[in-house]
């Protein structure tokens, strides 16, 4: 155990130290946005991995995120660093309202519900083009800052922060009832376990998480738009999960490693990234159905 340990440790340390080895700034940009995607995709975990609730709006709390990070900047002269502070609480609001709402919603229903909000943000941000600037966006908003080596490692603190939270959470007593509700949520209650409370507060959580990914999107992209709201994302997110491996908080930040950096060296046959992501999807949940973080848990000896 403790040989594993010194092991993330040393790769940990290696990975901080590579953009100052490499001084690659391409490397670094594409880097910060894998971080990103990688809380988002974390935080979703939460709410799929351990609550069993099937959403598909988590890129629009993302993408609400992304616009109140801006509009506090540019509205009222909020620093970047404390507009993320606006993303994450605008996230736990939506989170409880979308929880709330959801609530007598299960499976493909639930699924459904959540889809049409992500539809509808997306219709909201292209309506309005007044405040959200519509499919040509917000731009000129201020950064985190202007050295993107400061941007590459306040992203990655981030990142190692929520898989920390979140970890540390799963592992808990609130961890271990939400596990009982998706294994079975009429056992869950048999066994006193107050399932509304539990659902509605994996959904705040995950989602506070995935507003603040949004704010740190915008204050490291210097703009925002409707294009938030596109499909593409979600279809990314899901990609990120299933292959990463669901249901353990790391395994969904690994896999947005995965799919964010061979979406990039993919770019030469655009058209049929998704087809590729698609199929190994398949192919990975059929042979190992903890995915990628189950195949390094074997190889590493873990249970």
């Amino acid at each position: 155990m403790r040989a594993k340990f010194v092991l993330i440790a040393l790769l940990l340390a290696a990975y901080a130290a590579y953009p100052l080895i490499s001084g690659d700034s391409y490397i670094m940009r594409v880097l910060i946005l894998v971080h990103i995607f990688a809380i988002l995709a974390a935080s979703l975990d939460l709410i799929v991995g351990y609550t069993g609730q099937l959403t598909a709006g988590h890129t629009a709390i993302w993408g609400w995120g992304a616009y109140f990070a801006a509009w506090s900047i540019l509205y009222f002269n909020f620093p970047p660093a404390a507009s993320l502070l606006v993303s994450a609480v605008v996230g736990a609001l939506l989170g409880f309202g979308i929880g709330i709402l959801c609530l007598r919603f299960k499976y493909l229903l639930l699924t459904l519900v959540t889809f049409a909000i992500l539809i509808l943000s997306y219709a909201i941000a292209r309506q309005f083009t007044s405040i959200t600037g519509g499919e040509l966006g917000i731009h000129g908003i201020p950064k985190l800052s202007d050295n993107i080596l400061v941007i590459f490692y306040v992203s990655f603190a981030a990142l190692i922060a929520t898989i920390a939270i979140l970890l540390a959470i799963t592992k808990s007593e609130i961890g271990l009832r939400m596990r009982a509700i998706k294994d079975s949520e009429e056992g869950a209650k048999v066994l006193g376990v107050d399932v509304v409370k539990y659902k509605v507060l994996a959904n705040v959580i995950g989602s506070t998480f995935a507003g603040f990914a949004g704010g740190l999107y915008t204050t490291y992209m210097g703009s925002v738009g409707s294009t938030n709201f596109y499909v593409d994302h979600l279809l990314r997110l899901i990609l990120m999960w299933g292959i990463g491996g669901g249901g353990s908080i790391i395994g969904p930040a690994i896999g947005a490693y995965i799919v964010m950096l061979l979406s990039e060296y993919l770019r030469v046959i655009e058209e049929y990234r998704l087809i590729l992501f698609g199929a190994a999807l398949i192919v990975i949940l059929r042979v190992f159905p903890s995915g990628v973080y189950g195949i390094i848990k074997k190889v590493l000896g873990g249970e």
